[in-house]
Parts: structure tokens; C-alpha cells; sequence
């Protein structure tokens, strides 16, 4: 049961990995309690089950991941058959007939059965390898230096490597977990006097990205496993991709070419008549949806079509509403509501790391102007961290300017760029430009819905990250969207260019170690 106990602990953790080790206990207790056996039964949990250890918006958070199956990286893989205990000879059963409940392996018995033959719960931290500076600060319930860390990070993962060449961020996070719960003092993640989350976040981090760059070439394809509607599994292929599960979907059962055509041009039409204020309609929502693959098809066909080409086939495409579907057909992530609730849960902790050790003096410039807007005050303290310019990604434009206006007054980059209409970037009109043009003018007159279709555009064009910002967009990306792909990255070093000359590439990607700690904490 205590195998089991584990394996629910990682699920709850993989989705909220600030959440205290208390409430931990507490929220898998009651979960065993109201009969939860294995993994699969995480899907039946509702939100009334748990709702007394957790807040509202972490419990739908943690519901919806368990629903979409990505409780899956924390599963355990199943030891062979042979060493799965067997039928007792004093068993009868009639050839043909189903054994007994009682001689039937449970999903509860497999799954503590896998969790003993994991090498993890057996794996010894090799503390005697370790250099003089860790030995001394462990004994002496210290901080251990920089470089000290980092070579412990070297020596650990390639002990583990030993067991796995690819160790899962599961396994990472069970070795991460002893090593804090080991020595606190040394390793926990602290803010002041308190401890961020866990604690073992940053350990957990430094240990995934320094196996990840062991693991640079290998050229092994990694695959999302994905359950299919009968309960089965499947290997789905990897893509361009870059954290997309459908860059290039299959054609709808039933379609063709020439019948998504059809739909296409039923929106044209609509929109000739209606204009842009027909997105809303609820058959142009199902006939985007439908046509998700015609839209991927144009997008990445060789030579890259321009941003206006895309724009005349697929004009609602470019709506707030659309940029928001598009995304979450291609990606399985619904940009705006993982912003809002990744900034609720960390926005707050951030402020005050950068209060408390500010970087720079852009930094400490922002931080006095007392900017109201959580959401817009950390983005612009990570821009200044990353020592990035603000109009590398954002610009200001009157109050009451048209997007005509806007192309006339401004000099719009080729990459995606959000414009404020207004004198601060809070509770304000904004438009989105792509390729020196608007594209599309915000429904919502907030930061937050506009940063969500700025970020969703970079991947719904197959776009890369601006130099001028990449550090930023990819920690939004880690940290905020939780796209995190084994390897690779957006960025593109040097200039820019748009999607009329250059098609996608992929870069590996060179975390900081703000980004790797991926929170605030005292390392």
C-alpha cells in the first residue's frame, strides 16, 4: 500500500509541485480513502472529493490533467510477467471460466507491485562520491556552494543513468525528494525563512535538464504515449513539433481535401457578410474546429505561406477566440487558462524574490513604480532579469489609434509584437501584429488575454521566439504554458526573420539557471 502511496503522491506533485508535503499526505490519504486503487482511478475523483485540502482553481487544474491522461508520466513500469505472482496450485478454475476476484491480480496489487520493483525506491544517494564541499555542508546543515552543487548534480546523474539511460521526471522527482527530506538545510528550496513548495523543485530541475544534456545525442525519436478510447495504447509520432501533439494531424474520418475546402469557403462567405464579429457564431466554431487540418496543411506547407496569404484563406483564424482554439487543438493546452492559473499560483512569489534580490536596476525601477497589474509587472521583471528590452515584444500606441494608424505611426517587427493602446500595459486596448501587419484586435481589454494570443501566435504559425525576448517567451513557455519538450527550443539566435523566407528550425536550448529553477528560490 505504501507503493501505491507513492505513485499517488507523484500524480498530485507532477501537476502541483509547490503543494506542502502535508497537504501532500492529507490529498492522497482521502484518495485512498474514497477508493482510489490505481492510476486509472484518478479520472472518477470529483472536485467535492478533495476540495477541503486544496483551492478551487488548484483542484480544477489537477482534475483537468487527470482527465486529459497526463498522469500517465508518473506511471511505473510494470516488471515482466514472470515475476508476477501466480495463480496458487489450490486455486480451481474450470478451463474457460474467469478466476476468482481473490486470485485476479488488482490494479492496486500491480501498481504496488510495480512501485517495489522500481530501481528508484531502492536507489542510494552515492554521498561518499561526493566532493569534500557537499560532505562538509551536509554535516554542518549548510548551504553547499554553486559549483559544489553542481558537480553533486554531475555525480548523481550519472549514478542514475546507471539504472536508466533516460531516467523519467517521476524518477527524478522521487530521487530529488530523498535527497531534500535527507538534508533539508543543505538543499530545500527557501524564500527568507520559508520553504517554496516541496522544496526539492530546484533540485528536481537541475537534475532533468543535466540529464537531458547527457542525453543530446541520442537520436532516438521520443514518442507521447496517448490511450486511445478502448483502453488500449498507441505511439503517437513525434512532430515538427516542438511541444505540439497535432502539427499535422490525419484528415477527419469521412473528409477529404475537397470537402474541407467546401467548409473553408463557407467561412469566406460569412465573413464577407459579417465581418470579423461572426467568429462567435457557433457554427463558425465547429466549422474551425473541423477544419483544423486544412488550416494545418496550408500552415505547413513547403514554401511557408506569408502571414497575409494565411489571412485571406483563414480570417477568423486571426480572432482572439480562434488564435486561443487553434492552439489548443495543436498543443492539448488552453493557453489563457494555464497563464492565468500559473501566474495566480507563482506571480505573487516571484514579486517578491525580485523585492527582495533584485537583479539589476531596471529591476528596482519597476518594482517602484508599484505597478497594480500582477500579470504585467512579472512579465516586465523578467524581461529586465533576462536583460531583454520591453519593445522587443511589446509596444504603446495612442489611446485611440486604428490598426491602420498603428502600421502608419509604428514601425511593426516582422516577429509577433503586442501593442497597447494606452499609456501602461494594464487594462488596455491591445492588438496583435505579425509580419509588420495588425492581425488581430483583443476582445478583452487586459494584459493577460493579449499575452496568451501573443504566445499562442509563435506556435500556431510555427514561429520562432525574437532574440529580443526569447529568454522571456521561453521561460512563459516552461514555467507559465508547461511545454516542455525533451529537447530543443524556439529561440533562434541572430535576427529574426519571418515566415516569407525562413521555414522552422531547431536550436538546442541553453537554460539560465532562473529558467531551470523554473521558481523563485534560495539555492
Amino acid at each position: 500500500m505504501s507503493g501505491m502511496k507513492e505513485v499517488l503522491k507523484d500524480a498530485v506533485l507532477l501537476v502541483l509541485p509547490s503543494l506542502s508535503p502535508d497537504v501532500t499526505n492529507q490529498l492522497v490519504e482521502k484518495l485512498m480513502d474514497q477508493g482510489v486503487e490505481g492510476l486509472d482511478d484518478l479520472v472518477y475523483v470529483k472536485e467535492d472529493d478533495i476540495l477541503e485540502f486544496i483551492r478551487p482553481i488548484q483542484c480544477r487544474k489537477l482534475l483537468s490533467s487527470w482527465k486529459n491522461q497526463e498522469h500517465q508520466n508518473c506511471t511505473v513500469v510494470l516488471p515482466p510477467a514472470e515475476v508476477l505472482p501466480s495463480v496458487p496450485p489450490e486455486t480451481n478454475t474450470t478451463l474457460g471460466s474467469p478466476p476468482s476476484s481473490s486470485s485476479r491480480p488488482t490494479s492496486s496489487s500491480l501498481a504496488s507491485a510495480s512501485a517495489t520493483h522500481s530501481w528508484t525506491k531502492n536507489f542510494q544517494v552515492p554521498w561518499n562520491l561526493m566532493p569534500d564541499g557537499i560532505k562538509s555542508a551536509v554535516e554542518n546543515g549548510q548551504r553547499p556552494s554553486p559549483s559544489d552543487r553542481r558537480q553533486m548534480i554531475r555525480i548523481l546523474a550519472d549514478e542514475m543513468r546507471k539504472h536508466d539511460t533516460n531516467p523519467t521526471r517521476s524518477q527524478c522527482l522521487t530521487v530529488s525528494r530523498k535527497i531534500v527530506s535527507q538534508y533539508p538545510k543543505s538543499f530545500a528550496d527557501m524564500l527568507g525563512d520559508k520553504q517554496v513548495g516541496g522544496g526539492y523543485e530546484s533540485v528536481l530541475s537541475q537534475l532533468k535538464v543535466r540529464i537531458e544534456y547527457l542525453n543530446r545525442t541520442n537520436t532516438l525519436s521520443h514518442h507521447r504515449i496517448q490511450r486511445s478510447d478502448t483502453g488500449t495504447t498507441r505511439k503517437q509520432s513525434s512532430t515538427d513539433s516542438y511541444g505540439c501533439t497535432r502539427w499535422q494531424p490525419a484528415l477527419p474520418p469521412g473528409e477529404s481535401y475537397d470537402s474541407l475546402e467546401v467548409k473553408r469557403q463557407k467561412m469566406e462567405e460569412m465573413h464577407l457578410h459579417e465581418g470579423i464579429s461572426g467568429a462567435e457564431r457557433g457554427d463558425v466554431c465547429k466549422l474551425m474546429e473541423g477544419t483544423y487540418w486544412l488550416q494545418r496543411h496550408m500552415i505547413n506547407a513547403t514554401p511557408s505561406p506569408t502571414i497575409a496569404d494565411i489571412k485571406t484563406k483563414w480570417p477568423y483564424l486571426f480572432t482572439q477566440r480562434h488564435i486561443y482554439g487553434h492552439f489548443e487543438q495543436l498543443t492539448d493546452k488552453k493557453v489563457l487558462r494555464c497563464l492565468e492559473l500559473s501566474i495566480q499560483e507563482c506571480g505573487q512569489i516571484i514579486i517578491e524574490f525580485f523585492k527582495s534580490k533584485p537583479t539589476n536596476d531596471d529591476i528596482r525601477s519597476i518594482l517602484s513604480r508599484g505597478e497594480n497589474d500582477v500579470d504585467a509587472m512579472v512579465i516586465q521583471l523578467l524581461l529586465a532579469h533576462f536583460k531583454e528590452k520591453l519593445d522587443g515584444v511589446f509596444l504603446q500606441a495612442d489611446e485611440f489609434a486604428t490598426p491602420s494608424d498603428v502600421q502608419q505611426s509604428l514601425h511593426l517587427p516582422e516577429s509577433p509584437c503586442l501593442i497597447f493602446l494606452g499609456q501602461s500595459l494594464s487594462n488596455q486596448r491591445w492588438m496583435l501584429s505579425l509580419e509588420g501587419q495588425v492581425v488581430c484586435e483583443g476582445a478583452q481589454p487586459n494584459f493577460i488575454t493579449g499575452l496568451a494570443a501573443l504566445f499562442a501566435s509563435f506556435y500556431n504559425f510555427n514561429l520562432q521566439y525574437q532574440e529580443e525576448a526569447a529568454c522571456t517567451l521561453e521561460f512563459v513557455q516552461r514555467r507559465f504554458v508547461d511545454i516542455n519538450p525533451e529537447c530543443g527550443s524556439k529561440a533562434k539566435k541572430g535576427k529574426v526573420t519571418s515566415k516569407k523566407s525562413c521555414a522552422k528550425k531547431q536550436h538546442h536550448c541553453k537554460p539560465t539557471g532562473f529558467l531551470t529553477s523554473a521558481k523563485t528560490c534560495r539555492l
